[in-house]
């Protein structure tokens, strides 16, 4: 009898996490149906360049060798732009406001960074 409260709290919480699923996987499909990962980002082609934010975090210093001046390093890198194919209303998904995909799915600028 005391187990009948606890389980139908259970049950209410794996309800709401089931249906916040369903919103974001409805929502990846919509977003990525047409979606071309070759093609820039762009409307027309003489709209102004993308305009990339670079952030770097370092995340584990590993060594520094003063002598060499040498440092070995862990860092995050993030890239942020504006991909105009990418927007939904977040109303009709569960106020999702954000996603986080794997990288082969969408169009990376072209950034080469030089280790000196």
């Amino acid at each position: 009898m005391r187990l009948q409260p606890v389980l139908h709290a259970v049950l209410a919480v794996f309800t709401v996490r089931v249906s916040a699923s369903d919103d974001e996987e409805r929502l990846m499909v919509d977003v990525f149906r047409g979606y071309n990962s070759l093609i820039q980002p762009v409307k027309n082609i003489t709209e102004t360049p993308i305009i990339v934010k670079i952030a770097l975090q370092l995340v584990l210093l590993i060594n520094v060798d003063e002598k060499d001046q040498v440092m070995h390093t862990n860092v995050w890198l993030t890239l942020k732009w504006h991909d105009f194919q990418m927007r939904w209303n977040p109303v009709n998904y569960g106020e999702i406001r954000e996603m986080r995909v794997s990288p082969d799915k969408v169009w990376l600028p072209d950034i080469v960074l030089f280790n000196k």
